[in-house]
């Protein structure tokens, strides 16, 4: 199972999630569905046949009743304390996929309150240990159903993660390529003008490999202008990706890449002072800064992919 990584706005660090957390979300969705099947249950068969109960007072009080409904309330209360490690948990969890906690006032509105003292028709401890017992169900129900919607997000939240560490334009399109000309405003090397400098330059023999920087699908193989030979990738996401001044393009339009395919040979076409590439990322229409978006050390600027991730 390849690796996935997400943003730790704690630590200000790019971390791995391991199998041991998406197997939590696995677990914590089973233990989830469990306790609403046991719930439901409970409520389904009118909480202890309450007209039975109306019509048999006397045995109702009995000690065999009363010794049921203690075990019963101490089998919610262990599930009170699951329900409490369930949150925590989903805290963590959300942290891992980039979601906000869920805050804790949130949580106390959405489990409600519930009517403490409650009369079934029966004296003493009797009624006391029924009410307590249906207090429990009522908020742990709830508890339930706010943990099952919270985990369901979690995991919706992963599966869009995964596409979207795919598709983001996070690696060098050339190995160990040389950066010669930045992003931004520069002296043309050949109109010797100031122009917006819209991508990055980098060194490379004639013929070099040139790797597709995140998946997607080819959008445009051709010739453009001062760029020479081109190559658009469309990434998703609001990300496009061009690669410029090519002597070969090894895709062709429609064609689906992954990030590290070879789609182009590094050339001298267009506007161009000596074999290199020119490569362009493009965020909702926005020319930005490539390196940004380098997960190899270059880049680690405050917007780019570590931004992206952060809001994800």
């Amino acid at each position: 199972m390849p690796k996935l990584y997400f943003y730790s706005k704690t630590d200000l660090a790019f971390k791995s999630i391991g199998r041991g957390r998406l197997s939590a979300i696995v677990i914590s969705l089973v233990m989830i569905s469990s306790l609403l099947t046991m719930i439901l249950g409970y409520f389904g068969i009118d909480l202890f046949g309450m007209e039975s109960l109306r019509a048999n007072s006397i045995a109702r009080e009995n000690s065999i009743m009363k010794a049921q409904l203690a075990s019963l309330n101490s089998k919610l209360d262990g599930f009170k304390e699951v329900m409490e490690k369930l949150s925590s948990s989903d805290s963590q969890l959300r942290v891992s996929v980039n979601l906000p906690k869920i805050p804790p006032d949130t949580r106390r509105v959405a489990v409600g309150g519930v009517e403490e003292n409650r009369d079934f028709g029966v004296s003493g401890n009797a009624n006391q240990l029924i009410s307590k017992a249906t207090n429990t169900l009522e908020v742990l129900y709830r508890e339930a159903k706010l943990q099952q919607s919270s985990y369901k997000r979690i995991m919706d939240q992963y599966k869009t993660n995964q596409r979207l560490f795919a598709h983001i334009p996070a690696i060098d399109p050339i190995a160990n390529g040389e950066i010669t000309d930045g992003f931004g405003m520069r002296m043309h090397p050949i109109l010797h003008v100031m122009l917006m400098h819209e991508g990055i330059d980098i060194a490379a023999d004639q013929g070099t490999d040139v790797h597709a920087t995140g998946s997607g699908v080819v959008t445009y193989v051709g010739k453009r202008g001062g760029y020479g030979n081109v190559v658009e990738i469309d990434n998703g996401f609001g990300y496009s990706t061009l690669f410029g001044h090519l002597e070969k393009a090894l895709v062709v339009e429609g064609q689906k890449v992954k990030r590290g395919q070879v789609i182009a040979l590094t050339g001298d076409t267009g506007l161009s002072t000596g074999p290199h590439l020119h490569y362009e990322v493009i965020k909702d229409g926005v020319h930005v800064n490539p390196t940004e978006y380098f997960f190899n050390g270059r880049g680690y600027g405050t917007s780019g992919f570590y931004a992206e991730l952060a809001q994800k």
